[in-house]
């Protein structure tokens, strides 16, 4: 997985830091509306999740596509980009990764398996991970300067381009790219955020950025049966970790 990760941040995208909570931490105060479903959908101890990252540079579209659920002691993520797809999943105290599109390593191996607590709490593995829950959009809708349209469920606005939610939470997302004239659409539903769409483009116009997100299945635990034995390694793989 973690292999995947650089294949596709060379290519485009993928992952950062976050917290592993839906933390929302950000700079701009958004209309008490869309502030009050933050707060509440911050604290969902349960949800899945759908976000497509395209960035589309001279024409050209590059697409990153995650679908997850977290709960309180799972996180399951499942992801695909330039041809390749991956998984990660946090149960228990182990943290698997799969290899690459399902590659199997020494003729059995398909997924890393590495105790939580030999990892440091700042180790590349958890990054990547927390980075490919909710956290990091989230964290991007605190800092918007936000105003409802229409029926007061629906919140649009601009999001600075320097903010630290931005620069922090979607640097990996875009693959390092810097984008400006952030712009950013919020669905509110019961009181929840349900959905966002965040554009904008490079400085120069070369390349535009849309993030597309969804989140359901509010309160809902998330099942994720561990990797059979013989399909994991405990021993890092050069394969499976470069």
């Amino acid at each position: 997985m973690r292999k995947l990760a650089l294949i596709a941040s060379t290519a485009l995208l993928v992952a950062a830091a976050a917290s592993i909570a839906l933390a929302s931490r950000g700079t701009a105060a958004p209309k008490r509306g869309v502030a009050d479903a933050l707060a509440k959908t911050t604290r969902v101890t349960a949800l899945r999740y759908a976000v497509r990252v395209q960035i589309r540079k001279d024409g050209t579209p590059l697409t990153l596509r995650i679908r997850g659920g977290l709960d309180g002691r799972t996180i399951d993520v499942h992801l695909a980009t330039a041809g390749l797809t991956g998984a990660e999943r946090l149960k228990g105290p182990f943290l698997y990764e799969e290899a690459p599109s399902g590659l199997v390593v020494y003729g059995r191996y398909r997924w890393l398996r590495t105790p939580v607590d030999r990892l440091p709490h700042d180790s590349e593995a958890l990054t990547v991970l927390h980075a490919l829950t909710p956290a990091p959009l989230l964290r991007v809708i605190g800092a918007a300067h936000l105003r409802p349209v229409g029926d007061g469920s629906v919140y649009v606005g601009p999001v600075a381009y320097d903010d630290e939610a931005v620069r922090t939470g979607l640097t990996r997302l875009t693959g390092g790219m810097e984008f400006r004239g952030l712009r950013l659409t919020v669905r509110v539903h019961n009181d929840l955020v349900h959905s966002l769409v965040l554009t904008g483009r490079t400085a120069d116009g070369s390349s535009q950025l849309r993030i597309t997100a969804r989140l359901y299945a509010f309160g809902r635990p998330v099942h994720v049966t561990p990797p059979k034995p013989g399909t994991f390694m405990d021993d890092e793989l050069p394969e499976l970790s470069e």
